[in-house]
């Protein structure tokens, strides 16, 4: 199928923090104050301390795609998914998505839920954070029990669920917000690996519905070469690899990226995703 116009553009993107945290704050006010009065301020100048944790970043997300991100540990891509999720303030560059388009992502699947609450009253709390009102989370309740599995367990407190009860409600809850674009950083690395499975296959139905798509980040190989349809290669805030062929991306990620590893780990990896049978 071709796709002329992407549910969301990223143009020109970049991103800066400060290593010392007096001097973010600082720097913070200082910016906040530039904005209120209309001050003109030279965003891509770095001052003291500051360092780039994103650096002209472009790329196109199309319906239909579940688009992988991909870098080792400080490359940018949470920092790159809070800034598409409108979590972190947008300062130079551009992000284009459609009217009314929903965007929902999951940084920690379990945050914000209470552990002396049940779980149907967590679905409520946790709902209401995704922005879902009460009429809304009732016509969803019987989805995200199904989808759960919990059953009557629905009615326990939260807090005395196992780590892999939690990822299970958790995910229920932010799939049933059914939105265009459905963020998930890391959020699979806890739980079952039997509803991990589900939730991979649920991804790929999920993307062939009209207008939907996924921004899938993480690490573990496996789980990449499961889903994606295409991948991004992040090191130190920039794109230095884009394709549709994932594995290729995954070797350019492993050869290029993987820095703390040693030559023959870097090797051990590469050989694993060059036979692994898709």
């Amino acid at each position: 199928m071709l796709h002329t116009t992407p549910l969301l553009s990223v143009r020109n993107l970049y991103k800066k923090f400060s290593r010392d945290i007096r001097y973010n704050l600082y720097y913070g006010a200082q910016d906040l104050l530039g904005d209120t009065f209309g001050l003109k301020t030279e965003y891509l100048q770095l001052r003291k301390k500051e360092f780039w944790t994103l650096a002209d970043i472009n790329f196109d997300l199309f319906a239909g795609e579940i688009l992988g991100i991909v870098g080792a540990n400080g490359s940018g891509k949470t920092t790159l998914m809070r800034l598409i999720a409108d979590i972190y303030h947008l300062e130079a560059g551009t992000i284009y998505g459609r009217p009314e388009q929903k965007i929902t992502a999951v940084f920690a699947l379990a945050a914000g839920m209470q552990p002396l609450f049940t779980g149907r009253e967590n679905i409520y709390i946790k709902g209401s954070m995704y922005g879902m009102g009460k009429t809304e989370i009732d016509a969803k309740m019987a989805f995200i029990k199904d989808f759960s599995e919990l059953g009557g367990e629905l009615d326990r407190p939260f807090g005395n669920y196992s780590s892999g009860m939690r990822a299970r409600l958790a995910y229920a809850i932010a799939i049933a917000t059914e939105p265009d674009i459905f963020i998930i950083d890391e959020a699979l690395a806890v739980g079952d690996s039997v509803f991990k499975a589900k939730c991979f296959d649920h991804l790929k139905e999920y993307v062939r519905q009209p207008d939907k798509a996924v921004l899938f980040v993480s690490n573990n190989i496996r789980k990449v070469l499961k889903v994606a349809t295409q991948v991004l290669v992040m090191k130190k805030g920039r794109i230095i690899y884009e394709s549709t062929d994932v594995k290729a991306a995954l070797n350019h990620y492993i050869l290029n990226c993987l820095d703390d590893l040693d030559e023959e780990q870097r090797q051990r990896k590469l050989r694993r995703v060059q036979k692994y049978d898709m």
